[in-house]
C-alpha cells in the first residue's frame, strides 16, 4: 500500500488565501441587507449610476421615501437617459402622495417600455388614487385578464365601478347612456368591467331591461349565474317573446351543461323567431357539443 504525506509546509504553499469582497453594494442588496446597503453608499460622492439605483431602492424598501427620491434623482442626474431610475422615481412620487408626478413618471417609463407591467400597475393605482375611474377601470381589467392571480384587482375593478358611475349619475347620465357605455366596455373586452357596471345600474334602476340583460349575457362568466339566470327570467315573464332575453337564456343553460333547459329555450326561441340568426347558432353549437359528449 502506497502512503502518501504532506507536510504543513507543502500544504501552506499550495493554497491561495482568498477573501469574498462581501464588503460591496450589490452584494449586500443581493442579501436584502438594504440597511447596509445605505451604510456602505450614503455620502459617498464617487458613486456610479448603478449604485444610486440599488441606494434608491434600499431606501424606498427600508420606507424613507424621500431619501429613495433624492437618489433617484440624483442617479438620473448621473444618467438622464436610465429607465430603471426614472422606474424607481416614479414609485417614490407616487408612495409620497405625488399623484402628478408620478403619473408623468411612469407614462414617460411606458412610453419607452410599454410592456413593463408594474408600470402599468403604477399608473392604474395613481389615477385610482386621483378618482380618475373612467381611465383607471379599463386598466385593472386588463391587468385581470392578463395576470388572474394579480390580488385585489377585483377589489379596484368594483370601487372604479363605483366610483365612475357615481361621477356619471351625478353629471345626469341616464340608466341607458350606462348601459350603452357598459357595452362599449364590453366590447373593447373588458367584460368584467362591464358585468359589474350592469350589476350597479340593476342596483339603481332594478327593472332597466338593457341592464338585466346585460347582466343576464356576461354575468355567467364571472360567477354572477344565479343572479343573470334571474335577470333573464324576469325579461321573460315581462315578454316571453324578447328574443334576446331567450337566447341569453338557452346559452347560459347550455355553458352549464343543462342540455334538456337549453333546448327547450331554444325551441321557444325558434317557434316565435324561426329565422333569428342566434337561434341558429346555438342551435348548431348544441348539436356539436351533444355530439361531442356522446360516447
Amino acid at each position: 500500500m502506497l502512503h502518501f504525506w504532506i507536510s504543513s509546509a507543502m500544504l501552506a504553499s499550495e493554497i491561495i488565501a482568498v477573501t469574498p469582497a462581501v464588503d460591496s453594494a450589490e452584494v449586500y442588496y443581493t442579501m436584502r441587507d438594504y440597511a447596509a446597503v445605505v451604510r456602505y453608499l450614503d455620502g459617498r460622492a464617487d458613486v456610479r449610476m448603478h449604485d444610486k439605483l440599488l441606494l434608491g431602492w434600499s431606501h424606498y424598501r427600508l420606507g424613507d421615501m424621500a431619501k429613495a427620491k433624492r437618489a433617484f434623482q440624483d442617479g438620473l442626474e448621473i444618467a438622464p437617459a436610465s429607465i430603471e431610475l426614472l422606474n424607481g422615481l416614479a414609485f417614490a412620487h407616487y408612495r409620497l402622495g405625488e399623484a402628478k408626478e408620478a403619473e408623468a413618471a411612469f407614462r414617460e417609463v411606458l412610453a419607452r417600455s410599454p410592456d413593463r407591467f408594474e408600470c402599468q400597475q403604477g399608473l392604474a393605482y395613481v389615477l385610482f388614487t386621483s378618482a380618475r375611474f373612467e381611465e383607471c377601470l379599463p386598466m385593472f381589467d386588463t391587468i385581470l385578464r392578463t395576470r388572474p392571480d394579480e390580488p385585489n384587482v377585483d377589489y379596484y375593478i368594483l370601487k372604479s365601478v363605483d366610483g365612475m358611475l357615481s361621477e356619471w349619475q351625478k353629471q345626469g347620465k341616464t340608466p341607458g347612456q350606462m348601459v350603452e357605455e357598459a357595452w362599449r366596455f364590453a366590447g373593447l373586452g373588458h367584460r368584467r368591467s362591464a358585468v359589474e357596471m350592469f350589476r350597479w345600474i340593476v342596483q339603481v334602476d332594478p327593472f332597466h331591461p338593457g341592464a338585466r340583460l346585460g347582466l343576464g349575457s356576461l354575468g355567467p362568466d364571472f360567477g354572477y349565474e344565479k343572479d343573470a339566470c334571474s335577470a333573464l327570467e324576469s325579461l321573460l315573464r315581462e315578454n316571453p317573446n324578447d328574443p334576446e332575453a331567450r337566447a341569453a337564456l338557452a346559452q347560459l343553460h347550455m355553458n352549464a351543461g343543462r342540455w334538456k333547459e337549453a333546448q327547450k329555450e331554444l325551441e321557444r326561441l325558434m317557434k316565435a323567431h324561426p329565422d333569428d340568426a342566434r337561434g341558429q347558432a346555438l342551435q348548431r353549437e348544441i348539436a356539436r357539443r351533444a355530439r361531442e359528449t356522446t360516447p
